[in-house]
């Protein structure tokens, strides 16, 4: 069974996650593997391609990778079919190694991989608790916050009939006994 973790920038994803290793289950997070896949020239050279930026180089030219999609609809989608499939490709060959695992997924929805989990979590969080979160732990305005937000998939507007939704809007305890609950309905 694989499971996948989502919400918003501030909706409490990390702790969720804290909260499932803690109780022993393993979790696949989707940066950490775009991470590690930054280190193989073959997906280095496959995100140069798929952008259509000319480099011999075994690293990611950021640069020039930004440039090339900035403005570039065409060019961005191709980015990220590029990358979302190489990414699931890889959390699913390493969720081989386990009965039961979660995926840490920022961008579900947006890559539209939903419907290849047996299970998604959804952690949400009252706007304003969010904006507040994050602050505290970026530095950044209640502005810029919210504009990283605006810029995100509409979580509010999820059919929350499809998923599990744990609602991040009280004290850390209370939320990870809800994460742990969650868990354990789920696994039964």
């Amino acid at each position: 069974m694989i499971i996948a973790i989502t919400g918003g920038i501030g909706s409490g994803k990390s702790t969720a996650i804290a909260t499932i290793k803690q109780m022993g289950y393993p979790v696949i997070s989707a940066d950490d593997t775009y991470t590690e896949l930054l280190k193989n020239p073959d997906f280095v050279r496959g995100v140069h391609r798929a952008v259509q930026v000319e480099s011999n180089s075994d690293t990611l030219d950021r640069v020039a990778v930004s440039s090339a999609v900035f403005n570039e609809p065409c060019k961005l989608k191709a980015l990220n079919e590029f990358t979302h499939a190489k990414i699931y490709e890889s959390m699913f060959e390493k969720s081989k190694n386990y009965s039961v695992s979660f995926h840490e997924v920022p961008l579900l929805f947006e890559s539209g991989y939903q419907d290849k989990y047996n299970k998604v979590i959804v952690i949400m969080r009252d706007l304003g608790l969010r904006i507040k979160s994050v602050e505290n732990r970026s530095g950044l305005s209640s502005e810029e916050v919210l504009s990283r937000i605006k810029n995100q998939y509409d979580y509010e507007n999820l059919d929350k009939n499809k998923h599990t939704v744990i609602t991040n809007n009280g004290s850390l305890q209370e939320f990870s006994d809800k994460v742990r609950a969650v868990v354990n309905e789920i696994l039964g």
